[in-house]
């Protein structure tokens, strides 16, 4: 199968092959986003079909630079999010977060947003764990527009325990650890890619060009892992411990 031209690219056709994926697809045979609108447009098309509550997502920064997000789904809540289940196959990878809900809207706007303002609309701090499986046989591998389209690779997110604002801060100073089942998988301090939790979140807030209901009341947003990505070798109970008290757990089914 060839995959069309930029030119002729089609969010709808790509948004088709994402969803009817049952087995991760080559990226020969995918279209590729010409730009970080068009890949968006295929992540819009994927929301358009889920409920309007609750809604989630992970922020990022793409290599040139621009502050991206993808749709988080399924996304558990709450209790339920300790004993979430997400489907496992071979490959798929594991991200330890800080997540935070917002108790104010940050709307676009030209001048952006100072850290303090966003630290005011953050109403409450969790620990999170992210599920990573892209349709996209390369994954992270592929081109990155492609991959911004197939939603940064998400494919769960559970929202665990509340922890203290002051997690935000976080760079390296508490030890985190994940099992599964009886294997550790990663046993280190917890240190996000840039060093600095917010940096990511702060990075989208400003962005001007944002979609105009992007960071409303109620939206859950996480910021990045303090893991790394490690795979998930194989199915059952993974466990997450933060120093400091803080545990979650999700199950991966085969």
């Amino acid at each position: 199968m060839s995959s069309p031209s930029p030119s002729s690219f089609d969010p709808q056709h790509l948004a088709a092959q994402f969803s009817a994926a049952r087995a991760r697809i080559p990226a020969a045979e995918l279209g590729v986003p010409a730009s970080v609108t068009d890949a968006m447009a295929v992540q819009e098309i994927f929301s358009s079909t889920l409920p309007a509550d609750p809604i989630g997502y992970k922020v990022a920064r793409s290599p040139d630079g621009i502050a991206v997000v993808g749709r988080l789904w399924p996304l558990a809540l709450g209790e339920n999010a300790a004993i979430a289940e997400f489907p496992w196959r071979d490959g798929v990878k594991i991200e330890v977060e800080i997540a935070v809900t917002l108790v104010s809207a940050l709307p676009p706007r030209a001048e952006g947003y100072s850290q303090d303002e966003i630290l005011a609309a953050i109403g409450s701090v969790h620990l999170g764990i992210e599920v990573l499986d892209s349709r996209i046989a390369e994954g992270g591998k592929a081109p990155y527009l492609l991959f911004l389209a197939d939603r940064l690779g998400n494919a769960g997110y559970a929202l665990g325990p509340a922890v203290p604002k002051d997690m935000l801060a976080l760079n390296g100073e508490k030890q985190l650890v994940v099992r599964l089942g009886d294997t550790t998988i990663y046993d280190a301090e917890a240190s996000h890619p840039t060093g600095n939790v917010m940096d990511w979140l702060s990075g989208w807030a400003s962005k001007s060009d944002r979609p105009a209901g992007s960071l409303s009341v109620g939206e859950i947003i996480t910021t990045g892992s303090l893991c790394g990505a490690p795979v998930a070798q194989q199915p059952g109970l993974l466990t997450v411990e933060l120093e400091g008290g803080f545990t979650m757990s999700i199950r991966l089914t085969a």
